[in-house]
């Protein structure tokens, strides 16, 4: 299981596997794009609760993108040295690892980290996400995949902010960085079943 190209995958799952790993591309690739934009409207209730000001509240979203361009500088090295499914993996349990760290924080610096490692997974998740939605399908449909693909991308950011509202509407700001978690799972789990575990 742990040693299957993309041709093993076919074999096994049939035509419908390029669903099956697209589908688990999407799912991660918006989990993880969501955790840029949901904390934007929470940041009055941080801000409230830890006694800072709008500034180190921004630096939850800039420590984010930053890690995340970390994370792209790293994805290939990740992949080649690991293969996808492990780098795929292991950026997901990264990721739910900092949502947890940010939603159960009780003082700015475990805030911080969690969405340093968020953004870290971020940056592995979205090409390695990308690269294998684009591998799996024929070259005909290529452009098709490739749409679908960038359509989770834009609406996930879209939604965040939405997302966001309602759990500080219903819960608390500790919701904003948990609310992410169940999604991470399941993409978890397919992307032990359905991601290729050799190099692109």
């Amino acid at each position: 299981m742990y040693n299957e190209s993309i041709d093993d995958l076919f074999a096994r799952y049939g035509p419908a596997y390029k669903w099956f790993a697209t589908i688990t591309s999407v799912i991660g690739g918006m989990t993880v794009i969501l955790a840029s934009s949901t904390v934007n409207v929470a940041f009055p209730d941080i801000m409230g609760a830890f006694g800072i000001g709008r500034d180190q509240a921004q630096l939850l979203s800039t420590g984010y993108f930053g890690a995340m361009t970390g994370g792209m500088l790293l994805s290939a090295w990740v992949i080649q040295n690991f293969g996808q499914r492990a780098a795929f993996i292991g950026a997901l349990l990264l990721f739910l690892f900092g949502s947890a760290m940010s939603g159960l924080a009780t003082n700015t610096t475990l805030l911080s980290s969690g969405r340093v490692f968020q953004g870290t997974a971020a940056g592995i998740v979205q090409p390695l996400a990308m690269a294998v939605t684009f591998s799996v399908w024929p070259a005909r449909s290529k452009g098709m995949s490739m749409g679908l693909f960038s359509m989770g991308m834009v609406l996930a950011p879209i939604m965040g902010p939405t997302l966001g509202g309602l759990a500080l509407e219903y819960f608390n700001w500790h919701y904003v960085f948990l609310l992410q978690i169940p999604t991470a799972g399941i993409a978890l789990v397919m992307g032990i079943l359905f991601m290729p575990s050799k190099e692109l």
